[in-house]
């Protein structure tokens, strides 16, 4: 049967959850979940959650999903551990390293990959299947087709969002937030940006209308019609956003998904949504109206709220938080001159009987007691999980029974209630011979004593012609959508261009890389194999892969090429290192949103012996990956086979330049200043680098040749840049 998961972000929400028919709950710990400014949990009360959900037979998942510094990841196995050991049922995580240290560490407990490691497809998903993950929360933008190809190709649980709000960006891929600021998405901080005012500018002219400013604003999710689609489809567990929201909230959403679940599960021909209870939840909670998500709409205009971006909730309703308690059935024998037997078991399971016996029944000298007067005292279950549903009292002669001895029964026998129910649960850790630990330091060669340290990445052939021999050029990454995103026509010449350029290259001593798109879905991964002649043809030294499902791909259809990298694929400390060893992976251009120490610190790593570390140095950032089109949404769509050229203009006008790539149907947003560490070559040139990199992605053929020359000769290439996170980092 299908699992109802839903949010809480406190003990409220949490109770308002189990009330309303939650089969699990997910919650976040004062550490490494997505959702910082939650309410979360001390320790303390999660431990209480797990205890009350599991006296209910209900699950508790804890959200470990951010990437993780070094320091961090060195307190990860205290921080879990005890929640493990009460029997915590899942880790919902994203950071590789914190994956392969939690299997290492708790081998009894579920892992689950987060939305926020952008599975797109089943082999990115197989690959997190040998690394110990037993459910999948792919990608939100996947179609229903894509997420039940995933399920039949690997075997993995599949989870996926059913209800509430929705990223324009690909989860795990977008940098929007910590760009603008040092609130980072992948740290649980995202401040919203898509939610702004935006214009849409596309060859001179504005698209948008005057009321409709909000292109990256994305609709609520409801699924309440197509769930009985969904539930046939085998989905393993539907969840409900909402770690933010009110109780309220929580209960009527998850009331709602209980109660539509449960009715097509009665009577499958007759489900029908009611206008009413469609009318309830757009009216108290949604922003700017719902929509079905991209279950069965790849994207388009009807998904955005454009005029109306705020979130409102309403309610009229309190929530329940009243938990039912578990029912006993209790049966209490006093008998004068025999020891006093009270016994009880959970309804419908007798063999969950536990016993007490207390003292011998004396005969009573003064007042005998009623079976009144020991129901009463028998029944006072407090703040316990349990109640005596039925409680069978036996006295035989006139008894003398204290009330102190009969509490001190009733506690005996619900304290064993209580083990006996939660013992399946609860497990001993055995993590000593895996805490992790700081990594020596080495020996540092600044890469300033190196001869070739200098990297280039380019998006289009004509930027690749522009690249001249240089003594300190090690390598060149060119773009795989030079090549897949034109048409048959402009094809062949492009590819005898390339081939050519790249040859001359090589004969240079230059390595040659192809890059593949940051985001691979099946689509993408169909064009990609469409052109593998082509790829096979240039003769790649490697290449540069940016997601779990294009890694997966290349190490099986290419397994001698060398695989780099790509700064999507993060790498915040050491132990992830070691996951990418185990898929043959050493070179690594590294996160944006490295803090210099933290950069300096994983080059002098024991790692920095086999590993190559390239930092890039300029470039304009991609800050968010996105299923959606600005131009379809504008009506501006034109079905080209090419890249489109999009001007986003914010509030500030500051504008941010959109590439489309049509032919997969995506979007690119980059920030509208480029990085450029120009000023910092001192303190660049004191780590053990491998290299440096210049990513060219929007600059004409003029200015990449400009740029390079700059960096060559120490001069300015630009006036208005940032240094992105290379001083400030991220929270």
């Amino acid at each position: 049967m299908t699992e109802l998961l839903a949010p809480a972000g406190d003990m409220e929400c949490f109770k308002a959850a189990l009330c309303a028919g939650a089969d699990a709950i997910y919650v976040g710990g004062k550490k490494y979940g997505a959702r910082a400014y939650a309410g979360n949990f001390e320790s303390e009360d999660l431990l209480a959650c797990l205890k009350l959900a599991h006296l209910h037979d209900k699950k508790v998942y804890l959200t470990v999903n951010t990437l993780m510094k070094e320091h961090e990841l060195e307190e990860l196995i205290p921080f879990l551990t005890p929640f493990y050991e009460e029997g915590l049922d899942g880790v919902i995580v994203q950071d590789l390293g914190a994956l392969l240290l939690m299997r290492e560490a708790f081998p009894g407990m579920q892992l689950h990959a987060s939305t926020q490691m952008t599975v797109t497809g089943s082999y990115g998903a197989s690959l997190l299947k040998e690394c110990g993950v037993s459910r999948i929360v792919p990608a939100r933008e996947l179609s229903l087709a894509e997420i039940m190809e995933i399920k039949q190709n690997t075997g993995l649980e599949i989870e996926t969002f059913v209800h509430g709000a929705m990223c324009y960006g690909y989860s795990g891929q977008c940098l929007f937030s910590s760009m603008l600021g040092e609130r980072s998405g992948n740290r649980g901080r995202c401040a919203g940006p898509c939610r702004l005012p935006y214009d849409i500018a596309y060859e001179g002219r504005t698209l948008n209308r005057e009321n409709e400013k909000y292109p990256l604003s994305l609709k609520d999710l409801c699924t309440l019609d197509i769930l009985p689609k969904l539930m046939d489809a085998g989905i393993d567990s539907f969840k409900i956003e909402g770690r933010m929201k009110t109780p309220e909230y929580v209960s009527f959403v998850t009331g709602m998904y209980r109660k539509y679940m449960d009715l097509y599960l009665i009577d499958p021909k007759s489900y029908l949504v009611s206008g009413q209870d469609r009318k309830l939840l757009q009216s108290r909670f949604s922003r700017g109206g719902m929509q079905s998500g991209y279950y069965f709409t790849h994207n388009g205009r009807e998904l955005v709220t454009l005029d109306k971006p705020g979130y409102t909730e309403s309610s009229s309703e309190s929530a329940k938080t009243d938990i039912k308690d578990v029912d006993l059935i209790g049966q209490f024998v006093a008998v004068e001159g025999e020891p006093i037997y009270f016994s009880a078991y959970k309804k419908d399971s007798p063999d969950t009987t536990v016993v007490a016996v207390g003292n011998v029944a004396c005969a009573a000298t003064k007042c005998a007691a009623t079976s009144e007067d020991v129901r009463r005292q028998l029944s006072k279950t407090g703040n316990t999980a349990f109640i005596f549903q039925e409680l069978d009292i036996i006295l035989e002669g006139d008894l003398f029974l204290p009330n102190k001895e009969l509490n001190e029964l009733r506690r005996d026998v619900l304290a064993q209630m209580e083990n006996m129910l939660l013992a399946p649960y609860r497990r001993k850790a055995q993590t000593d011979s895996v805490l992790h630990n700081v990594v020596p330091k080495q020996k540092v060669m600044p890469l300033c004593m190196r001869q070739r340290y200098l990297h280039i990445e380019v998006r289009t052939a004509g930027q690749l012609n522009e690249i001249y021999p240089l003594p300190q050029l090690h390598s060149v990454y060119l773009s795989s959508d030079s090549i897949t995103s034109l048409s048959d026509a402009k094809k062949n010449a492009a590819v005898e261009q390339i081939a050519s350029k790249a040859e001359q290259l090589r004969r240079d001593g230059v390595s040659v890389y192809i890059t593949l798109p940051p985001v691979c879905r099946q689509k993408t991964m169909k064009i990609i194999e469409a052109h593998r002649s082509i790829f096979e043809q240039l003769s790649p030294d490697g290449f540069c892969v940016g997601n779990l499902e294009s890694l997966a791909y290349i190490r099986q259809m290419f397994p001698r090429v060398k695989l780099v990298a790509g700064p999507g694929l993060y790498l915040f400390n050491t132990k992830t290192a070691e996951f990418y060893e185990k898929n043959d992976i050493y070179t690594h251009i590294l996160a944006y949103e490295l803090h210099r120490k933290e950069i300096k610190a994983l080059t002098e790593s024991s790692y920095a012996d086999e590993h190559g570390f390239i930092l890039p140095v300029y470039g304009y950032i991609p800050v968010m990956e996105s299923a959606g089109c600005v131009l379809k949404t504008s009506n501006a769509c034109r079905n080209a086979q090419g890249e489109e050229r999009v001007i986003l203009t914010d509030r500030h006008r500051k504008q941010r330049v959109v590439l489309t790539h049509c032919d997969r149907c995506e979007n690119t947003i980059y920030n509208s200043v480029p990085l450029s560490l120009h000023k910092e070559s001192e303190r660049i040139f004191d780590m053990n680098l491998h290299g440096i990199m210049l990513k060219f992605t929007v600059e004409s053929e003029a200015e990449t040749k400009r740029v390079i020359t700059c960096f060559m000769h120490s001069e300015v290439p630009v006036s208005d840049f940032t240094k992105g996170h290379f001083l400030k980092g991220v929270e």
